[in-house]
């Protein structure tokens, strides 16, 4: 009697920043802004970004410009009643950032878009009681063919707004002074959208 053995298979697991998956994405969608941020989290952001059970090593932040020229924002309904931001989704261990992006807009938005531009890789330091917990988020720029958002069934967003690029100032105003709760991640949020705004207005 033959007896069949199945070996599991492990999935590749990617690190958060990878130089050479980095540079791919420079030759193929521009040369992205890279800074390096430390910021004091709160409850809020100590409860997840300390998570060892994390199923994501980095995230994706997309501003969609449509036909146009405005950008779409999104809003939750856990959100404040007045914050809308730009989309983002996790990238799983064993995702490359692109099939993450792709992935994303996929789930959150159904349009059809194009990469326009890697705008910038933003590192993330969260300090919280003498320790230190790292995250990434990746920033691109896509241009939609039209059309408006609509997620998927078991995505959370509940509206979504079209504004202006010039615009993102006051959106990424919004979430830096949120207080309470909310006030670190408003923080941590008001990075990418200061970064998509130099990108747009120059």
């Amino acid at each position: 009697m033959t007896q069949s053995v199945c070996r599991a298979v492990t999935r590749k697991r990617r690190p958060m920043i990878h130089d050479a998956e980095v540079e791919l994405l420079t030759r193929t969608h521009g040369t992205p802004v890279r800074h390096t941020l430390s910021m004091q989290a709160d409850e809020y952001i100590r409860s997840y970004r300390w998570r060892e059970d994390t199923d994501r090593r980095a995230e994706v932040v997309f501003a969609i410009e449509d036909p146009q020229g405005q950008l779409w924002l999104h809003a939750k309904s856990h959100y404040p009643s007045h914050i809308f931001r730009l989309p983002s989704g996790g990238v799983h261990w064993d995702e490359s950032i692109e099939e993450a992006l792709l992935r994303e807009v996929r789930e959150e938005t159904n349009l059809n878009v194009q990469i326009e531009k890697f705008v910038g890789l933003l590192e993330y330091r969260f300090h919280h009681g003498g320790k230190m917990a790292r995250f990434a988020s990746y920033i691109f720029h896509l241009r939609s063919s039209g059309g408006c958002p609509m997620a998927d069934e078991d995505e959370s967003i509940s509206e979504f707004r079209a504004v202006l690029p010039l615009q993102l100032a006051q959106t990424a105003a919004d979430l830096r002074n949120l207080i309470g709760d909310r006030r670190g991640w408003g923080q941590w949020r008001a990075a990418a959208h200061d970064l998509v705004y130099q990108h747009l207005t120059g």
